[in-house]
């Protein structure tokens, strides 16, 4: 007979679980930029220490780094605003040239269809009178780009204030956290512990960096030599979503097959497009990857699905993007405290 204490343990737990991400989706707003600048911080912080070789201050030094970044986003930004913006107005004139240009293909599916609706109209009782149409007026795709656009401006301007200080003074109040009434071998646990994950998490950050934005420089070079319109914009759509394992790639070649289809006469050299970047992906996914980060930091795959999975649920589209990184985070953490290194080996892949 099962222990009722046990199975009233497992009961609170699992609640447990449930309220914590009901609490991290409701304190999304306040968590996200923090989660942002934190993960940012970590991958910049080795920026910061080689301005201090050159005797800046903590505060001068981030506040370069921060500028420096801030400015490379920006340029960005403003230099793929517009043909992203005219792609995304596009879409609906997009969907029915692709329609159109692949009638061919689905001529059996359009009379299923038409057979159907046939049927349809026959056995339909109230055939004679047609249906009141009620029509629902949306909000226009501009006003939608305005208000994502001030959302989107008012939480960078929350990061780019947190990486800040975050870059200015961690190092102080790691100073004040040794400073903190303890044994002095504890004090030297702590400064070894917190100064080794963070070297870890900012190297394993940085080279992922490294290798998505490889991927989306080839896949730019790639995307020119084929005479795909906006290679730049495909390149960065590329590394971006290769954040995100797995659905990243996915969606990047189903836009690049509809873009493709859209910009070419011919279905074989539309379909071309798609399989040029199905092999980059493959090769950074099987062999780049894995050989540069190595097998001791790589991540359990269902459990990536997992964060995946709690990490669009509760934070959207941002969650996606940087529930691996998180999770790496939270292996390396793990992997250096005794008590949690059987969860760091759960979350391996080995």
């Amino acid at each position: 007979m099962r222990d009722p204490r046990r199975r009233s343990g497992r009961a609170r737990a699992t609640l447990a679980l449930f309220a914590i991400g009901y609490g991290l989706r409701i304190a999304r707003p306040l968590l996200l930029p923090l989660v942002l600048s934190v993960l940012l911080a970590v991958v910049l912080a080795p920026l910061v220490r080689l301005l201090r070789r050159l005797r800046l201050p903590y505060p001068l030094a981030a506040a370069i780094v921060v500028a420096a970044f801030t400015g490379a986003t920006g340029v960005g930004v403003y230099a793929l605003a517009d043909p992203a913006t005219t792609w995304i107005e596009r879409a609906p004139e997009t969907m029915r040239e692709i329609e159109r240009r692949l009638r061919k293909v689905k001529e059996s599916v359009v009379e299923a269809r038409q057979a159907a609706e046939t049927v349809e109209k026959i056995t339909s009782v109230d055939g004679d009178r047609p249906p009141t149409e009620v029509t629902v007026k949306e909000p226009s795709l501009a006003s939608r780009l305005v208000a994502t656009t001030q959302s989107a401006f008012l939480n960078a301007v929350e990061v780019i204030v947190l990486l800040y200080f975050l870059l200015a003074f961690g190092e102080t109040f790691l100073r004040k956290l040794v400073k903190l009434p303890s044994r002095l071998r504890s004090k030297v646990h702590v400064v070894s512990i917190t100064t080794d994950i963070e070297r870890e998490v900012s190297s394993y950050l940085f080279t992922v960096a490294c290798i998505n934005a490889g991927l989306g420089a080839a896949t730019v070079i790639a995307m020119s030599l084929l005479g795909m319109p906006n290679p730049v914009l495909w390149g960065v759509l590329a590394a971006v979503l290769n954040f995100v394992p797995y659905l990243g790639s996915t969606v990047t070649l189903i836009v690049l097959t509809l873009v493709a289809i859209l910009t070419f006469d011919t279905l074989p050299r539309a379909l071309f497009v798609p399989a040029v970047f199905l092999g980059l992906a493959t090769l950074e996914g099987q062999f780049v990857n894995p050989m540069i980060v190595g097998r001791r930091m790589s991540l359990s795959p269902p459990i990536i699905v997992i964060a995946l999975m709690l990490g669009g649920w509760i934070w959207g589209v941002v969650g996606l993007l940087i529930a691996v990184p998180v999770l790496a985070v939270v292996k390396i953490y793990c992997a250096h405290n005794d008590e949690l290194a059987p969860v760091a080996e759960l979350l391996g892949s080995d």
